[in-house]
């Protein structure tokens, strides 16, 4: 709803409102009550003035005001302006629209309007608020029933709940609108930078638009460890006692293995892993695991990488009988614009990163709608499915959840520390919110992460993301499903399967498309298979480079298996770190 020419705030909000899939149009304040009498019932966003002008104008029409569903309304930035707007539209004079305070501010999100704040409910964090952002200061605000604080500041309302006319209206106090086209920064995407104009709209669209935007078919989780070789103990993990926990506290363990460790694995090793792989699974971190190795921007170089790794895996799982997923976790998080779609080209089935820009930052193409995304597709249409550590803060994993996307926590053996008790903290954190999590092995939850929506009556709509989609359907009922991929590269799909047969499928713009049914109480396995990459030159290896790796391996393991664990040895490491640094 408008006043006049689109502003800056409405054109990103229709695009945020695209990203969820919510139909709109624009509509004049003075034309609201006009709209034809057979309209379906629907939501109005609008600024603080405008809803307020349309309540006013709607509100002698009760079968207009009816087909209101909800208003959503946010501040603007003449502050005076949006303050008289909000004691008009809620007739109370004392109503006080203020700046937000300066410095740290304790937010909390209530516990009691679970079915508005999903997994955020009860979150409590402390940061500083925005320029942009404001408060509701009056005693009035708590103190009516038809009021309710969905989000406090120190207090203070930022994100209010209340009735107008019998329909619920919601008012966000800031008047920052994120422009989901910005280009993202290197390091992870934290929701704190804008959490007062963010969380409010999300968690708002997720409550009105349960079937029409997009939602995830499950939330899926797991816990992924990088580096360890395929053995009872590396560095502060112990596999036993972790497997123990995992049957205890019921989470899943993915190991981010180095193929270069391919010959390693004992008998041993092999039949522990093996018997118990619902808990645990295998995905492959890099393939040396040197500094940047899939950071090259040259193809020879990439391919040669990929294969190699995926060749050592076979090589291994062929030794050990331990399955693997296709997944790749790059090296200290480090890729290139071009090192997705080669892998794509090599068999991979996703990747899983923590950073969220490659290397070659004059290629970057990550926003703020890509990490907000159930998986990154900005490049070569391959997903870059993001992970976290705990430091990040238990309320970004519940943006995560609240947006659909999975919840991937990235450790190191040092996380397992004083018997694990720091992971089974974070982990009853997570189990805390508001949501059901569906711990499974990495591979199951990459294979069901997706986003779907009613694409109209009797037909649910499915975007899949990684190469392969397991498509469930717990009712019972025939289900008819489109499922969609994005691939602006349709010349490299050689086909796509169904339960293992060919599928008709087409392509529509930068998407393949296909059509199925699924039987009640079953699931459907969709997987797209892409052409082979022509074979290429593989670049040799010197004698050199082969044992600069070995020892870069060796070292590595020392440092965590021995270093890490004795306090006097880890000071001696650091005074000599120390003194290496002074003296350079």
């Amino acid at each position: 709803m408008r006043e006049g020419s689109l502003t800056e705030q409405q054109v990103r909000l229709g695009r945020i409102l695209d990203f969820f899939g919510a139909p709109w149009r624009t509509v004049e304040v003075s034309k609201l009550a006009d709209m034809e009498t057979n309209a379906q019932e629907h939501v109005v966003f609008g600024s603080l003035k405008a809803v307020a002008a349309a309540l006013k104008r709607t509100g002698r029409t009760n079968d207009v005001v009816q087909r209101q569903a909800a208003f959503y309304a946010y501040a603007e930035d003449d502050l005076g302006a949006s303050q008289r707007g909000l004691q008009s539209l809620c007739g109370h004079a004392k109503l006080s629209l203020q700046e937000a305070p300066a410095g740290n501010v304790s937010l909390r999100v209530s516990r009691q309007l679970n079915d508005v704040t999903g997994p955020m409910a009860g979150l409590e964090i402390s940061l500083p608020l925005r320029r942009e952002d404001a408060v509701v200061v009056s005693g009035v605000a708590g103190g009516e029933s038809r009021f309710a604080t969905v989000i406090s500041a120190g207090g203070a309302s930022v994100f209010l709940r209340f009735l107008q006319n019998g329909v619920p209206v919601f008012f966000c106090a800031s008047s920052h609108m994120v422009d989901i086209d910005q280009a993202v920064g290197s390091g992870f995407y934290d929701v704190k930078n804008h959490f007062s104009s963010v969380v409010p709209l999300v968690m708002f669209l997720k409550l009105v638009f349960p079937d029409i935007a997009w939602r995830p078919q499950e939330l899926g989780a797991c816990l992924i460890v990088d580096d360890p070789p395929l053995r009872q103990r590396y560095g502060f993990c112990d596999f036993g006692k972790l497997r123990d926990l995992m049957g205890r506290h019921e989470f899943t363990t993915n190991v981010a293995f180095i193929p270069w460790n391919w010959r390693r694995t004992s008998s041993a090793a092999a039949d522990f892993f093996r018997s118990d792989s619902g808990h645990f699974s295998v995905s492959i971190h890099g393939c040396d695991h040197i500094g940047a190795e899939f950071g090259a921007t040259s193809l020879e170089v990439l391919h040669t990488k990929a294969r190699l790794a995926q060749a050592r895996m076979r090589n291994h799982e062929a030794r050990t009988g331990i399955h693997h997923d296709p997944i790749m976790i790059f090296p200290q998080g480090v890729f290139s614009s071009m090192c997705p779609e080669v892998l794509k080209r090599n068999g991979f089935l996703a990747a899983v990163n923590t950073e969220t820009v490659p290397a070659d930052r004059d290629a970057a193409r990550t926003r703020i709608r890509d990490v907000w995304d159930v998986a990154i597709m900005a490049y070569g249409n391959f997903p870059i499915f993001t992970r976290r550590y705990a430091f990040h803060g238990v309320e970004n994993f519940a943006f995560d959840l609240l947006l659909g996307k999975p919840c991937l926590i990235v450790s190191h053996h040092d996380f397992f520390k004083h018997g694990g008790a720091l992971v089974i903290e974070f982990i009853e954190k997570l189990r805390s919110l508001n949501c059901s999590l569906h711990w499974r092995p990495l591979g199951d939850v990459l294979r069901r992460a997706c986003r779907r929506r009613t694409y109209r009556e009797g037909i649910e709509e499915f975007e899949m993301y990684g190469n392969e989609l397991f498509i469930e359907n717990p009712s019972d009922q025939l289900i008819d499903v489109q499922v969609r991929k994005r691939e602006n590269q349709v010349d490299l799909v050689a086909g796509i399967l169904s339960d293992g047969k060919a599928a008709t499928w087409a392509a529509e713009g930068d998407d393949v498309v296909l059509s199925e049914r699924i039987w009640p109480r079953s699931e459907r396995r969709i997987q797209v298979v892409y052409r082979e990459q022509a074979e290429a030159r593989n670049l040799g290896r010197s004698l050199r480079f082969e044992l600069s790796v070995a020892a870069r391996r060796f070292l590595s393991e020392f440092r965590d298996d021995y270093l890490s664990r004795s306090r006097t040895l880890s000071a001696a490491a650091a005074r000599l770190r120390n003194s290496v640094t002074r003296a350079s």
